[in-house]
């Protein structure tokens, strides 16, 4: 697809001024060079000039975070730090230019898909987390927004198209692959689920749940956030796609839905970004929402367990530059123990890893992609 295409993929998706596409183009690439063409060479410099002598010192093998605290002493190390903050910042600044440019046009075209499909269901009275009033990913008010936009769809409107422009379409230009993926699994491995609702817990702008409606057309399908703004540019995104999802502002610990009145309830890379005492609460309210039989899990990056030493280091950078400090709890976390606290049998939690239909499809590198070697880690269980 032609790259100035891109930006006219759905009403909600305005075209940029050509200086202002440029920029965005230029960090992204940055962005992307660093990630996919430094990176991967850094382990190579940790064998050779760092590890050896790591090991002896420490008279064992080292754990992730002395891999990271070497690392960041390491002049390449250094190096990397520097240059991916300074393009996480500059990436988002310019996509966030764009948007509080386009802002008043996004907030008319808004208007206009005001009667749906779907529907909007905002509670201002709802308290924000405390953990969650961070700048996550180094963007100014996180999800949530600063206190001067938070009545607007602003942060939402920066998602979408940091997304959509951002990784070369790895995650497809609706940024839909995660959820036409996950979704073919679920068909895959449940053919007889056949879910009449479904729950996407942190859905943000509704991105991975415009895909499962398409793949459960008959299904009514809810996505919930804390975050006011991503829900109002998520409904009229949805809506102007003429896909019907419902969205409603509530704390996924606790929310105001009936008991078993969900057939599947999932979330895609929120767990991460939630603290260590909202994960317990999370994976307990899905076991009340569920129906016997039900479907739940979480995709997120790969646990610890899943990677060696190196690969834990390299989380490091997300979890103490990016604004995410709960990462490091929560991939340590035995999520299978926390599944039979909150009431789920141990014989039903289950681990996968489904291929990327983009990536299969549009034969691109995994490498370029945020994605395990072209597949996305869940793990969840089955409610007996």
């Amino acid at each position: 697809m032609d790259r100035r295409a891109i930006q006219s993929l759905h009403p909600m998706l305005v075209p940029a001024q050509t200086g202002d596409y440029a920029r965005e183009l230029f960090w992204d690439s940055v962005t992307m060079y660093l990630e996919s063409e430094v990176r991967p060479g850094l382990r190579s410099v940790y064998e050779k000039e760092i590890q050896p002598d790591l090991k002896q010192a420490l008279g064992r093998e080292p754990d992730r975070k002395e891999i990271a605290a070497a690392m960041r002493q390491h002049d390449a190390g250094r190096w990397w730090y520097l240059q991916r903050t300074e393009s996480q910042r500059e990436g988002s600044d310019a996509t966030r230019a764009v948007v509080e440019r386009q802002l008043p046009l996004l907030i008319e075209r808004a208007k206009a898909s005001g009667n749906g499909p779907g529907s909007l269901t905002l509670n201002p009275d709802l308290v924000l987390p405390a953990y969650l009033d961070i700048d996550i990913h180094l963007q100014k008010g996180g999800y949530y927004g600063t206190a001067d936009s938070r009545d607007t769809l602003l942060t939402g409107a920066v998602y979408d198209r940091g997304l959509t422009l951002g990784r070369m379409g790895a995650q497809g230009w609706l940024n839909d692959d995660a959820g036409l993926s996950l979704a073919a699994w679920v068909k895959e491995i449940y053919p007889d689920l056949k879910p009449k609702r479904i729950l996407e817990m942190g859905c943000t702008i509704g991105h991975t749940l415009t895909a499962f409606k398409q793949a459960f057309p008959d299904a009514e399908v809810h996505g919930i956030d804390v975050a006011a703004p991503a829900l109002r540019y998520g409904f009229a995104r949805a809506a102007s796609m003429g896909v019907e999802v419902h969205f409603s502002q509530q704390n996924a610990e606790h929310t105001n839905f009936a008991d078993g009145s969900f057939d599947l309830v999932f979330s895609r890379i929120l767990l991460h970004e939630t603290s260590a005492e909202a994960v317990p609460k999370i994976f307990a309210e899905c076991h009340r929402l569920l129906r016997p039989g039900g479907v739940m899990f979480h995709s997120d990056a790969p646990q610890f367990d899943e990677l060696d030493p190196y690969a834990q280091s390299l989380r490091d950078w997300d979890a103490t530059v990016n604004n995410e400090p709960f990462m490091d709890g929560y991939y340590a976390m035995p999520l299978e123990q926390a599944f039979v606290a909150a009431g789920f049998a141990a014989d039903k939690t289950f681990r996968a890893k489904p291929v990327s239909r983009r990536l299969v499809e549009a034969g691109i590198d995994p490498k370029r992609s945020r994605t395990t070697g072209g597949r996305y880690f869940l793990a969840g269980a089955v409610k007996a």
